[in-house]
């Protein structure tokens, strides 16, 4: 982690710790310098002595600092954050043998182990995990190595008893999908095989009604979809008890018949905004609940946009619904008959 750029202009205060310039910083100590003070690094950079003294790897400066018992746990700038991503593990257990907390989070909430995450210091996770780390409060850590295919570190926390079935959401994954789903939709189906082998539910549904199975879908493994097949209720693959199941919902013939097609591809010739859409399978459509909205997401892919609420079955007012996950906005369209006597017609009104 670097807190400032080559061309930075520094502070005198900070080219000493800089320069691990330990008689001067002594001399500072004789007067009013406070080590636990935020001090001005650059123009635009305020940090407290020790966290410049951490992401600049001046282990000199740190000693100094422990020896005269700097604060290692301010609220804003806790110390072994910052050492996590950056520094050496036994760096790191320096600042735990001082009396850092394990466990104290950053400004944004981050802590020790997901800076590890970060930094990718797989040697630090395990030092946090011996020394206290609070796993039973942490169900995003997995998720993100998942995410970011760290794959020594998926194999610590799995081994050290993380929750594989965290799905709550975060500001990464407002939708809280769990891991397996994510591994899923980065087509990762070594790490979808490993998360069910420690006990990965592959059912759960994120905020958009998908679960690993639709993943596996959208990204066209043929492999990963057989095996997450075999591990759901043989019923949620077979048509008519599909049908029954959405039986709710009302859909009019010609939609379901649509789904049910081989040739779900619908093509929008000379329109500025989509040239076309192509329909999920009965099997494959979403039972989605959001923003007190129940519908059912219906499309698989589009050539310019996002298919995730592209084109919705809103069984409420009987008709196909735009939902904006991204803005929050659900827009009423048109009948499934207006749409298909007009596509192109219909979807410019989502772009209105």
């Amino acid at each position: 982690m670097k807190l400032f750029g080559p061309n930075a202009l520094l502070t005198e205060h900070a080219q000493w710790i800089m320069q691990e310039n330990i008689a001067q910083l002594e001399m500072l100590l004789e007067g009013d310098f406070d080590i636990n003070a935020v001090m001005h690094v650059t123009q635009h950079v305020d940090v407290p002595p020790v966290i410049l003294a951490l992401a600049e790897n001046k282990l000199k400066v740190l000693e100094w600092l422990l020896a005269h018992q700097v604060q290692l746990n301010h609220p804003e700038h806790p110390a072994i954050v910052i050492a996590a991503s950056n520094c050496k593990s036994k760096t790191v257990q320096l600042l735990l043998d001082a009396g850092a907390d394990v466990n104290i989070r950053d400004r944004v909430g981050k802590t020790a182990l997901h800076a590890a995450l970060y930094g990718k210091k797989y040697d630090t996770i395990p030092l946090l995990l011996a020394n206290g780390y609070n796993k039973a409060k942490d169900g995003k850590a997995l998720r993100q190595a998942v995410f970011n295919r760290l794959y020594p570190a998926i194999q610590i926390l799995l081994d050290a008893g993380f929750d594989v079935n965290f799905h709550q959401p975060d500001m990464v994954f407002p939708y809280n999908p769990s891991a397996v789903c994510v591994a899923a939709q980065n087509n990762d189906f070594s790490t979808v095989k490993l998360l069910v082998a420690h006990g990965a539910d592959v059912s759960l549904k994120d905020n958009y009604g998908e679960r690993a199975f639709n993943a596996a879908v959208a990204v066209k493994n043929e492999e990963m979809i057989a095996f997450i097949r075999a591990l759901e209720p043989a019923q949620w693959h077979n048509e008519e008890q599909r049908l029954t199941d959405l039986k709710s919902y009302k859909m009019p013939e010609a939609l379901i018949q649509l789904l049910r097609s081989e040739n779900r591809r619908i093509t929008i010739p000379d329109n500025d905004n989509l040239q076309f859409l192509e329909f999920h399978s009965i099997l494959d459509v979403k039972e989605v609940n959001w923003k007190k909205h129940k519908f059912l997401d219906l499309v698989a892919v589009t050539d310019n946009y996002s298919a995730e609420g592209f084109l919705v079955w809103y069984p409420k007012k009987k008709c196909l619904a735009y939902a904006d996950y991204e803005h929050e906005t659900f827009t009423e369209i048109c009948t499934v008959k207006e749409f298909l006597q007009d596509p192109g017609t219909q979807i410019n009104k989502i772009f209105l």
